[in-house]
């Protein structure tokens, strides 16, 4: 065990799931106890039953805006009647892919507004309308209808004419939008146009009324974007009123509180009800009543103690709604929030733009993780807590405040304002003047403010823009996880994943907010940024001809002549140039000039599974040539290799070092939904990419951003696939400004041309940029990072994509192969019993319903919830609870997962699955989730790409040996056989095998015993090295292993032994398989002392077979830092044990 001085010395984690992790990460204030009199629920988190939509919800009733005015909301109907709000404001929400249906000849949509109105001259209409056409003979008419009271309505604008409406299509469309019924296909035409009102004015009720003979339906995309109601802010919170049960409304104080007397104010008052206090938000207790009246507000004495406080509502009054402005709960002994400030900047704050009210920030973060940190909000991760979260109140500009500690300096220095990542644009003002401007998430900023600060204290002040396009919140149920994407694209580069897609939620604020790091720095006018080193290797051998590269940069407003000296390991090099004032220039050293860096026996970078991705020590001054101190110094990790391509718009292959590399990796849509990843948790994740033996990670539509997440790849030897940010055309608008596209573009490329891990950029997401785009970011890639190779699709010409996405029948994978790079296919995961008690209520998590579909299990959609659910019924029959179902679903995750890769293998073209990695607590697309828990779909890639692997191919019956990159074997020793359902030996095949790197053979055909089931067992060995192994389940009928129910309880003895490492401990396990039947999944699960996972863990292997007599050691291992102090243990489980 670790000796007590070491444990002492380790400072714990935060938690499983907090991010970050480390408490020095940790940027956000403390919460303490005081004793004031005061509002203790102001900024406090609330719940409610319900609300009328994602903007007036329970937070508005607490967080400190006092609203006297009808509140903004929305009813949408047509002759069918009223829409959910899930749909509502799909006609204006930006997204032209998002609809409402209007059935027949004479339809109508009829919008009606309360507490706002729409400001209208003209009405922009994009539709589509299938009609019969032997009917459609009359011609058509569009009536714009207005009211002030929803009762008396006037036309106020109209387009009619003898013709169709709009343009033909070649489209042939369902006579029933639902495709339900009938089955006439009918023609469709597309219809854009506007149409200028008679009547402009403000109208608080909008009918649009359709006239068209023959006409099947009208299917409405877009009207005017500016009806939204979550544009529109008015802080208040309201319920609709529900005859069954009282509605409510509860803030959680966070610590039992003496309680005086409750404050409420009220818009639309409830006519009775009470207000109830708690200690654990189960068991309620009535302390007072409230009575109906006239009466908007008052206090309410209820002297008491309590953590909890609940308004129950009931009989509301003829709006039908319970509307509450603020709920203040007066009293001693609340929670308040303490920054613990260090640095040259600190006391960050932030308030709502027209709001006074401060609040302790974090800085780096977004918005949204500031108002959570201080407990204003709920933990948008956990069940569906998002949804109690207003979208109104963070749809805002935001104001940050700090201050600014100014650093002793000598003569001729410059001090710099750092930025390295705002969403969306901001102002950056010091001492209340302004120093510049941020457009865009993925761009730098950095001014120089010597001549604004002034010696001590000094006031930053940043207003940070949001997003122009906020689209729509996407709304999960059990059928759909709605329409991806949206409008939000028009904003790029931007949190784009941010509006919603099926692997994520709609986030509040769409991550608003100061996200990266805000630092100074300083140098004498020089300074040096960005570098870069491109490698050339004289083939055959490995000597490496380098060409490093940096920006410098003269911030005097007159010529410099500056030395410029670099390093790489052991090698230096300089040189003198010229820079013109307030310039900046690239410097390149060649190895014509440089011959020191000619011909080198560099130690190279490979890409995991390759060999060992070696980072040299290098780095970059810059002195006046004149003087004898450096201005400015950088310091990097530099990897020496080449990278070169082939066939980039055919049949694209990536050579690394000259070794062609078969990418196997996954996609990361986003590295965490609040952007709270710091370099502990790149590092965890990256490294577990390099457990499961992957070599690549693809940057989905470019939205990671952080440079710890390349520094992580460079140090695990992790290709990245660079997107730009472009979602595919259907998921969302191409940038409205291009300009500011191309400007985020060249500074991320500048960042990232160090990297080693750099492998290729790519132009969209499933599509193809803009050709203005593509054209410009192929130069930006010629000039700023030479030697990179770039494609402009993910999915076309050299490359392949579009899934599948949810579990196919295993054989799918291994007939379906374009014989490309695949880019994107997934199979839904489900996490483990631990983790989904983490994410879901208690009462959520039996049987698979809602609460699921709000973390991405749905029934249809891409990830097809209902074929994983009925393959795991015929499997193994119908689970009693959400524990069973959890352990059955892992032996579906591996098998899935395995199967992807190993049909992949056939060919060694590539695959990255959709995804590899979790941003939220998602019960899809992942390897492991949210919380790193390692889930049985991360041990099958980890077996399924192995660099020398045997596997089984279902559809030919063949044992295929792959070798990725280990170097030519000789005379490897293969053996096959298949085993009875008791685990004895039915037939035994072997051969002698011979085979080369990048190769795939198939020395042995196996034929299939005509049992119910069998098992096949695969191994690779050399000597008395076993070098890869496998286990299959094959049943005659597919996926009918029913049969495994008879199985009894196997025994197996496990012996487990734990010793101290450099940071952490490690056990190794032995597991012994003691009985006469198969154990089966076997499952070991590290825990402290305490009952509790300890996470993240690295296990050599996980959810395996042991037949009988087998053995098998597993190492278990993990960082002190994670444990909590508690004493390890394994906990061992499986299907049959």
């Amino acid at each position: 065990m670790l000796n007590t001085t070491v444990m002492a010395q380790v400072e714990y984690t935060r938690g499983i799931g907090q991010y970050p992790g480390r408490k020095a990460d940790f940027k956000g204030p403390h919460m303490v106890k005081d004793d004031a009199y005061r509002n203790v629920a102001l900024n406090r988190m609330a719940y409610a039953s319900s609300s009328v939509d994602y903007n007036l919800t329970a937070q508005l009733a607490t967080d400190g805006i006092v609203s006297h005015e009808e509140p903004p909301r929305l009813t949408v109907s047509t002759p069918e009647g009223v829409l959910s709000l899930r749909d509502k404001e799909k006609t204006f929400d930006g997204n032209v892919h998002s609809s409402n249906y209007v059935l027949g000849e004479n339809t109508f949509i009829q919008f009606d507004w309360q507490g706002m109105q729409v400001a209208l001259s003209k009405l922009n209409l994009l539709a589509e309308v299938a009609y019969e056409p032997e009917k459609a003979t009359g011609g058509y008419a569009i009536r714009v209808m207005g009211s002030a009271d929803g009762r008396r309505w006037s036309l106020i604008g109209r387009q009619a004419a003898t013709a169709l409406p709009g343009k033909a299509t070649k489209q042939m469309v369902s006579s029933d939008p639902n495709k339900r019924e009938a089955k006439v296909r009918l023609p469709l035409r597309i219809v854009q146009t506007e149409i200028t009102l008679d009547k402009p004015g403000r109208y608080q009720h909008v009918r649009l009324e359709f006239e068209m003979k023959g006409c099947a339906y009208w299917r409405i995309y877009e009207l005017n974007e500016d009806w939204m109601p979550s544009a529109h802010f008015v802080s208040a919170f309201a319920v609709r009123e529900q005859k069954d049960s009282p509605s409510w409304l509860y803030v959680d104080l966070g610590t039992d509180v003496a309680i005086d007397h409750v404050r409420l104010h009220w818009i639309h008052k409830p006519q009775a009800g009470s207000i109830q206090f708690s200690d654990d938000a189960r068991a309620w207790r009535d302390v007072a009543t409230l009575s109906g009246g006239d009466r908007s507000g008052g206090d309410v004495k209820c002297p008491g103690r309590a953590r909890y406080v609940r308004l129950l509502m009931s009989k509301a009054d003829k709006s039908g709604l319970f509307v509450l402005s603020e709920l203040e709960v007066w009293g001693r002994g609340g929670l308040v929030a303490r920054q613990a400030d260090t640095g040259d900047i600190s006391h960050w704050e932030l308030r709502r733009d027209g709001d006074s009210q401060w609040i302790p920030a974090t800085v780096p973060g977004t918005v949204l993780t500031s108002y959570m940190n201080i407990g204003a909000v709920p933990d948008n991760r956990y069940a569906n807590n998002m949804r109690q979260i207003s979208e109104s109140f963070f749809m805002s500009d935001f104001w940050y405040r700090a201050h600014v500690q100014a650093p002793s300096t000598q003569a001729g220095q410059h001090t710099y304002l750092n930025f390295d990542g705002i969403n969306w644009k901001a102002e950056v003002y010091l001492n209340r003047q302004q120093v510049g401007r941020i457009d865009g998430a993925f761009t730098r900023g950095r001014f120089d403010v010597t001549r604004l600060l002034h010696p001590g204290d000094n006031l930053l002040e940043v207003k940070v823009v949001r997003n122009a396009h906020f689209g729509a919140v996407k709304e999960k149920n059990r059928e759909s996880t709605d329409l991806n994407g949206g409008v939000l694209g028009a904003d790029n580069p931007t949190f784009h994943a941010s509006i919603g897609w099926d692997w994520i939620t709609s986030v509040p604020g769409r991550e608003v907010g100061i996200w990266n790091r805000v630092y100074l720095s300083s140098d004498a006018g020089l300074g040096v940024s960005d570098p870069m080193v491109t490698t050339v290797l004289n083939h055959p051998d490995t000597l490496a001809t380098m060409t490093p590269s940096v920006i410098v940069r003269n911030a005097d407003n007159f010529a410099r002549q500056a030395l410029v000296t670099g390093w790489i390991g052991d090698i230096r090099f300089s040189k003198t140039v010229s820079l013109q004032p307030l310039a900046e220039q690239e410097v390149s050293f060649t190895p014509a000039e440089f011959p020191q860096l000619k011909d080198q026996p560099m130690r190279l970078w490979w890409p995991n599974g390759y060999g060992t991705p070696y980072l040299y020590e290098a780095g970059f001054e810059v002195r006046d040539a004149a003087g004898r101190q450096p201005s400015a110094m950088l310091g990097y990790k530099a990897g020496i290799r080449e990278m070169s391509y082939r066939d980039l718009d055919t049949e694209t292959k990536i050579y690394v070092n000259g070794k062609r590399i078969t990418p196997l990796g996954g996609n990361w849509g986003f590295s965490e939904i609040n952007l709270n990843y710091r370099a502990r948790e790149y590092d965890i994740a990256v490294g577990y990419h390099r457990q499961m033996n992957y070599n690549m990670i693809r940057n989905w539509v470019g939205q990671i951003g952080e440079e710890a997440f390349y520094d992580a790849c460079d140090k695990h030897g992790i290709m990245v696939w660079q997107d730009f940010w472009l979602a595919n055309p259907w998921d969302g608008s191409d940038p409205y400004d291009e300009p500011l596209f191309l400007s985020n573009s060249k500074d991320l490329i500048r960042k990232l041309r160090r990297h080693a891990s750099m492998a290729i950029y790519v132009g969209r997401n499933e599509g193809f940029p803009p050709a203005s785009l593509d054209a410009a970011l192929r130069r930006q890639i010629k000039d700023l990072h030479p030697q990179l190779g770039y494609i402009p699709s993910s999915a076309d010409a050299g490359v392949s994509g579009h899934g599948a996405y949810r579990l196919m029948p295993l054989e799918y994978y291994f007939t379906n192969q374009s014989h490309k790079l695949h880019s994107e296919r997934g199979v839904p995961c489900v996490p483990t019993i631990e983790s989904l008690r983490r994410m879901l209520e208690p009462d959520s998590l039996w049987p698979v319903g809602l609460a699921w579909a709000q973390h991405d299990f749905t029934m249809g959609g891409a990830q097809g919830g209902q074929s994983f659910m009925d393959t795991l019924r015929k499997r193994f029959g119908q689970p009693a609870d959400a524990r069973e179902f959890a352990s059955w679903a892992q032996w579906l995750n591996y098998d899935g997962y395995r199967a992807m890769y190993e049909g992949a293998q056939q060919y060694r073209m590539g695959l990255l699955i959709w995804m590899s990695h979790a941003c939220w607590p998602s019960m899809v697309w992942q390897t492991y989730d949210y919380y790193f828990e390692p889930t049985a779909a991360y041990f099958a890639v980890k077996k399924a790409c192995e660099p020398l692997h045997v596997q089984f191919n279902p559809v030919t019956k063949a044992v295929q040996v792959v070798n990725l990159g280990t170097g030519r074997h000789e005379s490897l020793r293969l053996t096959a056989r298949t085993l009875s359902l008791e685990g004895r030996e039915i037939r035994r095949w072997t051969a002698t095998v011979s085979i080369d790197e990048d190769t795939t053979l198939a020395p042995l055909m196996l034929e299939m015993p005509a049992d119910e089931m069998c098992f096949v067992s695969l191994r690779l060995e050399e000597g008395d090295r076993t070098l890869s192994e496998n286990t299959y389940v094959h049943s005659r009928e597919a996926d009918d292993w029913q049969a495994l129910r008879r199985l009894p309880k196997a025994r197996v003895e496990v012996k487990t032994a734990f010793s101290p490492t450099a940071d952490g401990r490690r056990a190794q396990v032995v597991l012994k398989n003691t009985s006469s039947t198969p154990a089966l999944m076997m499952r070991l699960n590290l825990k402290g002392s305490d009952g509790r996972q300890i996470l993240p863990v690295v296990y050599s292997d996980n959810y395996f077979h042991l037949m009988p007599g087998e053995s098998k050691t597993v190492s278990v291992s993990y960082r002190e830092e994670d444990g909590r102090g508690t004493t390890p243990e394994i906990e061992v489980e499986g299907y049959n044990y």
